[in-house]
């Protein structure tokens, strides 16, 4: 008691504040374990909030739920990776493409797809549609429960192509334009189209419908990209078909009859990539 007295009346504050962390050391060995038997009593007294005092059943039942829920989300970016890695295959348009599922295809007399995607989609008619192995066709009809697309092999579909001949050479894949002018395809049905309004001497034939013995010709196996002013810049290039069958006009003289076929059946496709934005 004297000595407390002496500390607050005789010495100055600012004297005794020097000593003050010195002497509350003295204390710690003593403060510390009851503050941690404290807390142990208050906890077993009064729970904090983060204790769970739910039944078992019930914390095993929103796990299961969490877990299906991951499942979900895993299975979600899974399909978001291979809807990627398809876009990708279609190289430079990749970004002006959405992948639409379809329904089904035309058990009539017309070559067209249905498809899962509709105006709320951002689907219009007009809009080309893709697959990695080239063009497929364009939208035709569009409304809010779906829409139709038309295929390059329905009856009528008409597009202007270009011959190219793809050759290997050391394991590597080159291509080369044939010295041919454009010329227009048109859809034939039954998963092909006909080009039969090709002169013979612009394709390398004789009127025996023979290869000419010097310069370039035409050959099955050959593939007929897009090349036509009316379809937007980028599609450019996009296969068409193959050459399946070169012969001879029956009813026009001095013409041939080629037949172009795309490189799988378009009418079996399970999902297609319609071309949203042009640049």
């Amino acid at each position: 008691m004297g000595f407390s007295a002496i500390i607050a009346f005789l010495i100055p504050p600012q004297t005794g504040a020097r000593f003050q962390p010195q002497v509350q050391v003295l204390f710690a060995p003593v403060s510390r374990p009851v503050g941690a038997i404290a807390a142990a009593i208050s906890n077993r007294i009064s729970p904090t909030e983060s204790d769970d005092r739910r039944a078992a059943q019930d914390i095993r039942t929103e796990n299961q739920q969490l877990r299906a829920e991951v499942d979900a989300l895993r299975t979600q970016l899974e399909e978001m990776y291979r809807q990627n890695a398809e876009l990708g295959k279609l190289g430079s348009v990749k970004d002006l493409c959405r992948l639409v599922k379809v329904i089904g295809a035309d058990s009539g007399t017309r070559e067209s797809l249905a498809l899962n995607g509709s105006s709320l989609d951002g689907l219009k008619e007009g809009m080309y549609v893709l697959y990695p192995g080239g063009m497929v066709g364009q939208v035709d009809r569009v409304g809010i429960g779906g829409s139709q697309v038309r295929l390059v092999t329905d009856p009528g579909f008409r597009v202007r192509v270009r011959f190219v001949r793809y050759t290997s050479v050391n394991n590597k894949t080159h291509f080369e334009f044939l010295g041919m002018p454009e010329e227009l395809a048109e859809g034939y049905g039954n998963g092909t189209l006909v080009m039969n309004d090709l002169k013979l001497s612009n394709i390398g034939y004789d009127s025996a419908c023979k290869p000419a013995s010097s310069g370039d010709f035409l050959r099955e196996g050959d593939y007929a990209l897009l090349f036509d002013q009316d379809c937007p810049r980028r599609l450019q290039g996009e296969p068409i078909g193959r050459v399946i069958r070169i012969s001879l006009r029956s009813d026009a003289r001095g013409f041939a009859d080629v037949r172009l076929q795309p490189g799988i059946s378009l009418k079996k496709l399970r999902e297609v990539m319609v071309m949203t934005k042009e640049n």
